[in-house]
């Protein structure tokens, strides 16, 4: 999931400057700096989850994801040059509910099936930050800033929508073979729930490019273009960028 580049919110940034010791907890209590935060950390991934990337939905998947973390509403370790990380701009990302969302907030069966019934019983189907939970993410979890959804590190099997190493990658970008394991079993991104997504969703994509490929063949480089850019909002169009990138580009 690459990142893009976004301002840090001047809500934010006055908050964080004058209250440099302030919690998570006291920053959400400020209605208006976590709304600024919110509506701009999502543009951070054009949308999609920093995990898994699939599609976020404001208000019913969408939660701001500390990277490093933030020790439930008290603040994570800071000082000696090592910033306030609950409330650090460079710190918060766009995730997921990691399948935690509620179903009455769905009228499609789809999203009932993609986005809930991860809890304390079906704990298999916890994925992406409430998979990861507090944990120290270096040697762990690979820094969201090292990774490109244009050469994406991860290749997709079409059989049955896992994931697995582009080892050709991992060696191009310096990325460890372990620690790309390791970010794939922490955050279960292998988990049934998402495997059975992005085999939906690989297959709608294989219609799309059959029929272009039968009725518009010269204009198929034009086609996999718009399906990796961005929209009018600064959003993707899709989900599972990485996917797309890996099978078409």
């Amino acid at each position: 999931m690459s990142i893009i580049h976004i301002e840090e919110p001047e809500l934010l940034r006055k908050f964080r400057l004058e209250t440099p010791n302030a919690t998570w907890k006291q920053l959400k209590a400020n209605s208006d700096v976590n709304n600024a935060l919110k509506v701009n950390a999502i543009n951070k991934t054009g949308g999609l989850c920093i995990y898994c990337e699939h599609k976020l939905i404001a208000k019913t998947d969408y939660q701001i994801e500390h990277f490093y973390p933030k020790k439930g509403n008290d603040n994570s370790y800071f000082g000696d040059g090592i910033p306030n990380r609950a409330i650090e701009w460079q710190n918060l990302y766009p995730g997921c509910l990691g399948g935690t969302a509620q179903a009455s907030h769905f009228s499609k069966n789809q999203d009932k099936d993609h986005r809930t019934g991860a809890n304390k019983k079906n704990k298999g189907k916890l994925t992406c930050g409430q998979k990861k939970g507090e944990i120290e993410p270096d040697g762990v979890l690979i820094p969201p800033i090292l990774l490109n959804n244009r050469k994406p590190i991860f290749s997709f099997n079409d059989a049955d929508g896992s994931i697995f190493l582009n080892e050709k990658e991992c060696v191009s970008q310096n990325i460890s073979q372990e620690l790309a394991t390791t970010h794939i079993i922490r955050l279960n991104l292998d988990s049934e729930r998402l495997k059975q997504v992005r085999l939906a969703f690989a297959s709608s994509l294989r219609k799309q490019f059959h029929i272009a490929l039968t009725n518009d063949p010269d204009n198929i480089a034009e086609l996999i273009e718009d399906w990796l850019g961005l929209n009018e909002d600064a959003r993707y169009k899709f989900s599972f960028i990485s996917l797309i990138a890996s099978k078409y580009n």
